[in-house]
């Protein structure tokens, strides 16, 4: 190989990798946010399901917290503005307690804004026997 040819091909390199940057970004910034929102989802599933077991053991409490015993169950999820909902006030021995929990998932880069993933809409559901 000659001295001119090796000068000929010097901006390949940048070409390539203009063409192929894009795609790998993508590709990155894809599997961060996939991370970040099946962690979310597992966050609001937990919460769930603490909620759920603290109405079932508690329902006879004067104050019966079941967002607050949610939350506290899941710390991932502090700052997200999650909801939750619960029957827990009509719990009996022999019911069930239905706790959801919920929230809207903003994109953490931004990248993915313009496919129309984002806002993810996820949330968390369970169900327990009141009394045991």
């Amino acid at each position: 190989m000659d001295v001119k040819s090796k000068t000929n091909e010097r901006g390949a390199a940048a070409v390539e990798l203009a063409i192929i940057l894009p795609l790998l970004l993508l590709i990155l910034f894809g599997i961060i946010e996939f991370g970040r929102a099946y962690n979310v989802q597992v966050s609001l599933t937990q919460a769930a399901r603490e909620g759920a077991r603290y109405a079932a053991v508690h329902y006879q409490d004067g104050s019966l917290n079941v967002s607050g015993a949610a939350l506290s169950a899941a710390p991932a999820l502090d700052g997200l503005g999650v909801t939750v909902t619960n029957n827990a006030s009509s719990c009996a021995p022999g019911s069930s307690v239905k706790v959801t929990t919920s929230v809207t998932l903003p994109s953490m880069t931004g990248f993915l804004d313009g496919i129309g993933l984002f806002p993810l809409n996820l949330s968390g559901v369970a169900v327990m026997r009141c009394g045991g």
